[in-house]
This record gives C-alpha cells, sequence and structure tokens, in this order.
C-alpha cells in the first residue's frame, strides 16, 4: 500500500516538475524558436524527400520526422513521457502544414528545390541552431549541469538532419567530418555562459543562435571539415 503510494507521490512531482520545466520554456523567445526550428526543419525534410523523388505522403512523413526527431528522442532521454509532441500537438501541426505548403511551391515552382542544396543547408542550419538553444534551455531547467544541457541541445538540433540524411540514403552530415555538431556545442555553451552570467534572456537566447547559424554557414561556404579519423594516404604513383 505504501509502496503504491510512494509511486503515486512520485509521478505527481515528476508532472509538476515537467510542467515547470516546460513553463520556464513557453516565454516569447522560445516560443519563436520553437516555431522556427519546426518550420525550418520541414522545410529541409521536403527538399530532401524532393531530391530524393519522394511521393507527396513520403514528403510530409519525413518533413514530420525531422521537425519532432531530435525533441523526442530529447523527452526520452530525460524520461519525459508522453513526449513533448503528444501533449502539445502544435509541433506536428506546424511541420504538416509547412510541409504542404512547400509542396504546393514545388508543384508551382518546379525548380524551387533546387539543382543546388543551398537551401536545404540554409534551412537545416536554421532548424540546428533553434532546437540546439531550445533543448539546451530544457536541459538547464531539468537542473542538468552545463556540459550535459549543452549535450542535450546538440542532440536535440542534431537528431532531425539525422533521421532526415538516414531516410533519404544519405550519410548524416554529422559524422562525415562538417562542422555541424561543433557549431552547436559553440553556440550552447555561449548560451550557458551569458545565463550563467545572468544576461538578458533576448540576448543570450539571439546571440546564441546567429552563432550557431553563422557557424554552419560560414562552414559550408568555405568548405570547412573536421579532421578524418584515418588521414588520407598519399597515392603511391610509382610504375
Amino acid at each position: 500500500m505504501y509502496s503504491g503510494r510512494g509511486r503515486s507521490m512520485s509521478a505527481m512531482i515528476h508532472a509538476v516538475t515537467w510542467t515547470a520545466t516546460w513553463t520556464a520554456t513557453e516565454s516569447t523567445p522560445f516560443i519563436v524558436l520553437a516555431v522556427v526550428g519546426t518550420m525550418a526543419f520541414s522545410i529541409s525534410g521536403v527538399m530532401a524527400a524532393a531530391r530524393a523523388q519522394m511521393d507527396w505522403l513520403g514528403a510530409i512523413v519525413l518533413a514530420l520526422a525531422v521537425a519532432i526527431g531530435g525533441g523526442t528522442v530529447r523527452d526520452l532521454l530525460l524520461g519525459q513521457l508522453p513526449v513533448a509532441w503528444l501533449e502539445r500537438t502544435w509541433p506536428v501541426l506546424v511541420a504538416i502544414g509547412t510541409a504542404i505548403l512547400m509542396l504546393i511551391a514545388l508543384r508551382i515552382w518546379p525548380k524551387a528545390h533546387l539543382d543546388a542544396s543551398t537551401p536545404l543547408m540554409v534551412a537545416d542550419a536554421a532548424g540546428l541552431s533553434a532546437f540546439v538553444i531550445t533543448g539546451t534551455q530544457i536541459g538547464l531547467q531539468a537542473d542538468l549541469n552545463p556540459f550535459l544541457a549543452v549535450m542535450l541541445g546538440v542532440l536535440t538540433g542534431v537528431g532531425g538532419g539525422v533521421i532526415r540524411d538516414l531516410l533519404t540514403r544519405n550519410e548524416p552530415v554529422v559524422l562525415v567530418g562538417q562542422i555541424y555538431a561543433v557549431a552547436g556545442i559553440a553556440g550552447g555553451a555561449w548560451f550557458v555562459l551569458l545565463t550563467e552570467l545572468g544576461v538578458n534572456t533576448q540576448v543570450c537566447v539571439w546571440t546564441s543562435v546567429l552563432m550557431i547559424f553563422l557557424i554552419r554557414m560560414l562552414a559550408i561556404r568555405r568548405n570547412w571539415h573536421l579532421p578524418k579519423a584515418l588521414p588520407e594516404q598519399p597515392h603511391n604513383t610509382a610504375g
């Protein structure tokens, strides 16, 4: 009997803690980040689906998976069940609505998904920037130490992109030397530092988002890569 009451009390404390956590992340800048990140990753999902020659249903499913994938991983790691989008369905609606609008745009302008990958990378960088900071804030509010909060934020940010790349049979960009997770780590660490120093929330959020986005776009433009695990061996040209 006592054991049952103990479990019930534990569940109530867990629910109250998560309500407080989500309330803390529902201030204006974090709501904006969540919407921007969801839309950006949904757009990147549709563009990736178009490049992979998927049909409309496949594109919508991929866009949804990309938009909510990182947050789902985050909630599972924190033991938050049901995951956020099952309790607050707006991310699903925003992701699907954005995907449908993008599909209509691609029908009107069939070259909009472009033979170049730049629009996909821009949308992906925007989603990464938004979700890394949202995830880091949720980690801090869940009383994780700063290092783990940043790691949680990075997992939130890169999760959707990994799902997109795997479902379109591409190597995940986070694993092939691109400056991707590193950009998230830099921005997440900057966000934590400013937060610990008591800097205004708006400044913390937007400078960190801008840092991640700029690092990622500069890395794309200048073709910055991390060193490979195994250095390339020089070809033997001897006859």
